[in-house]
């Protein structure tokens, strides 16, 4: 390893596993106090799986210096991890915070909102490992690109549709999971449009625009789904499955057959 990538496996070191883990310890001190801790093995397993997709990711389609050096994967891997955490301290800024809305308000309908916003980026993170790069700053790149647009969606469907306050607020479950699958689709698209191999800035954000356009078609559908299914008086606890899982399956559906239509280019 160069002395720049020693530099970045340790800050990612510190601000991946060790930051989560210093997460997770504060949210289990906040209701230490109760017996019941519902959301905490919920919230580590989200964690456990963006790592795990992530690796994953980075084990068969990392670039081939990546794959064969035991080192590199761990530096990776860290990395990834580090960029879930940076990216989870900007979800209160697009409206849903983690801590107070999952662990302190005990707010079952930001569960699934939460799980799916962490597996979206992890799968913009993963989306810039594949394809060879001349290094980790090609990957930042990258995922920098997708995270924001993936961030520029939630925003967008959260304006249009009010979906983040029927989560936050009015407490709909299926909301949450509509948010969550939404979320969890778009990072999909953004993850394979930044994805191939590196040939310069520009290119990738050529590249990116021409094939990520199916996320905007997918978050116009999700604006309508809202307009339909959000919350009535005469309807305040929507079906979770037919209002809920029903249509996040429906957004990664969608997802995978845009992904499969545009193509990935190595």
């Amino acid at each position: 390893m160069s002395g720049d990538e020693l530099v970045v496996t340790l800050v990612s070191l510190v601000l991946g596993p060790i930051g989560w883990a210093f997460w997770l310890f504060r949210s289990a001190s906040i209701d230490g106090l109760r017996k019941s801790r519902p959301s905490l093995p919920m919230l580590g397993a989200a964690i456990g799986l963006a790592g795990a997709l992530i690796f994953v990711v980075l084990a068969r389609f990392a670039a081939d210096d990546v794959r064969e050096a035991p080192q590199y994967l761990f530096m990776y891997l860290l990395l990834g991890l580090a960029w879930v955490r940076v990216a989870a301290v900007c979800f209160p800024i697009l409206g849903l915070n983690p801590r107070d809305d999952v662990i302190e308000r005990r707010n079952t309908a930001a569960l699934p909102a939460f799980i799916g916003a962490l597996v979206g980026v992890a799968l913009c993170f993963s989306g810039a490992n594949i394809g060879n790069g001349p290094g980790w700053w090609v990957v930042v790149f990258s995922a920098g690109l997708a995270s924001a647009a993936l961030a520029g969606i939630w925003l967008a469907v959260g304006q249009f549709s009010g979906v983040v306050d029927f989560v936050t607020i009015d407490r709909d479950v299926a909301a949450g999971w509509r948010l969550g699958g939404l979320l969890v689709a778009c990072g999909l698209v953004f993850g394979a449009a930044v994805a191939g191999n590196w040939v310069s800035a520009s290119a990738t954000v050529a590249d990116f625009v021409g094939r990520a356009w199916p996320a905007l078609l997918i978050g116009a559908v999700a604006i309508q789904v809202e307009r339909i299914m959000h919350p009535r008086p005469d309807r305040p606890l929507a079906p979770v499955v037919q209002n809920g899982m029903v249509p996040a399956i429906f957004y990664m559906a969608l997802a995978v057959a845009a992904v499969a239509f545009v193509g990935i280019t190595l």
